[in-house]
């Protein structure tokens, strides 16, 4: 017995070594793990009389689940709040006081309303890079079947050239961050059924002594488990670490002797070329949010140099960051947006080709993840996390190369059915297990309730009178 059998997909990214696409292509699932991928014609005859379940993919495109490498649960209720404000004062003043005051059961909505976005997009695995609130994360990964990672938002100095922080919530000194740190990451390392697992985090480097920087990366060493860190991401953070520091973040985590494999960078627009260099001598992963930049200015685009990391072999993924960052939760947008805009900023469209973005949103989202053995394609013995596109619509028409229609043409809501771990999560469309209704308002409810609750309503105006 088979437990899935998935058949006669239009087209099927395998994203295995050779890159296969197969036309007319099946995918067979025991236990949670793919048992073997093929023409449907093949896989049809071999286990199409003892499959206990059978999905037809016709007019479909197949890919593996998406990675959405960069994103915040929390602060997902903040949609539609600070628009027009630069980055030092967006955080400052809007997101951590935000954040500060929210409770766990809105730690909960907010968590749920975000996986169901990245699901309804295609995503399948997330990378959380900064939170407090682990067991209501886990309690919505366990809902919606996602598979993730949780890392603990990780700070000991809070009144730096870069920004002050607020003290409820981000108040910690360097013992305490540590030993918070390393207890969420044993409490909550495997949970949802291996589903969610934790990592480690330094949220803003200039937030971050010599000594915390050290000791998170000795954890990440200890576990074998990733660290991330918000790293060269706007030109204050570069100028901040140089004021106080008298050279780069990235330099000044060098000179400490933490770099290594582990590493998960987050935006990275403002890297040296040395810098590129060592990020490829150091196997270190980059996320590149281009959603993010675009939103809030940070020139990642007119300075980054993500076709140059992905030319010289550093693994490079993609993100979303935070819906009052990027405006949305779509991973397929930020393709778009990933090839695009560098080919514009560069006066050259050969750059960030369809299969580089695609790669960056599957197999790079895993190997940044630190979990692409199991995830980030279609291969024997790899869980069963895959997505359906529904190739309907008419920006699927004409189809000469359905890679082209995903990435150019369409967005995240062709997504129709999604699978994780061998199980059907989301079908026509729609998250399984979700009132969707019921959501939204709890959503809006909280919303509304955390903007009154840290004073934040005078950022919530339009320039046009509302009567």
């Amino acid at each position: 017995m088979v437990d899935l059998l998935i058949t006669d997909a239009d087209h099927l990214v395998t994203m295995d070594k050779k890159r296969r696409v197969i036309r007319d292509g099946s995918v067979a699932v025991q236990g949670g793990r793919i048992l073997q991928v093929g023409k449907s014609k093949d896989l049809k005859a071999k286990y199409g009389h003892r499959a206990e379940r059978t999905l037809s993919a016709k007019g479909k495109l197949v890919l593996p689940g998406m990675v959405e490498g960069h994103i915040h649960h929390t602060q997902h209720l903040a949609r539609g709040v600070g628009d027009g404000m630069f980055v030092r004062p967006w955080l400052m003043h809007f997101i951590y006081p935000f954040e500060a005051v929210m409770t766990p059961e809105e730690a909960y909505i907010s968590s749920l309303h975000c996986q169901w976005e990245m699901m309804r997009s295609g995503a399948t695995t997330f990378i959380e890079t900064a939170n407090y609130f682990p067991r209501e994360l886990a309690r919505a990964t366990q809902e919606t079947g996602m598979r993730g990672i949780f890392c603990r938002s990780t700070y000991d100095q809070g009144q730096k050239a870069f920004g002050n922080l607020p003290e409820k919530l981000f108040t910690q000194t360097t013992a305490q961050a540590l030993k918070r740190a390393e207890k969420d990451f044993l409490d909550w390392n495997g949970a949802c059924d291996g589903r969610l697992r934790g990592g480690f985090n330094l949220r803003i480097p200039s937030n971050c002594s010599d000594r915390l920087i050290r000791g998170i990366h000795g954890l990440s060493e200890k576990h074998g488990a990733l660290i991330q860190s918000h790293v060269a991401s706007v030109f204050e953070q570069l100028t901040s670490s140089l004021y106080e520091h008298g050279m780069s973040e990235f330099e000044r985590i060098e000179k400490l002797g933490c770099w290594g494999p582990n590493w998960l960078l987050i935006h990275m627009g403002w890297v040296r070329p040395r810098e590129m260099e060592l990020l490829k001598r150091y196997n270190i992963k980059v996320c590149h949010c281009p959603s993010c930049t675009l939103h809030l200015g940070y020139g990642n685009f007119t300075h980054g140099s993500f076709p140059e990391m992905i030319e010289m072999g550093v693994t490079v993924c993609l993100g979303s960051d935070a819906s009052p960052a990027g405006g949305f939760v779509d991973i397929v947008k930020n393709m778009y947006l990933a090839a695009n805009c560098h080919r514009d900023a560069r006066l050259d469209p050969s750059v960030m080709s369809i299969e580089s973005v695609i790669e960056m949103a599957t197999l790079g989202g895993a190997k940044s993840a630190l979990w692409e053995d199991e995830t980030g394609s279609l291969e024997k013995g790899k869980k069963a996390d895959l997505v359906m596109f529904d190739m309907s619509g008419p920006e699927w028409f004409p189809r000469f190369n359905p890679l082209y229609n995903l990435v150019h043409a369409s967005n995240g809501t062709n997504a129709d059915t999604t699978v994780i771990d061998g199980k059907v999560v989301m079908e026509g469309g729609k998250v399984l297990g979700i009132d969707e209704d019921a959501l939204l308002k709890e959503v809006q409810k909280c919303g509304r309730a955390i903007m009154k609750r840290a004073g934040l309503g005078h950022l919530n105006k339009t320039r046009w009178p509302v009567e």
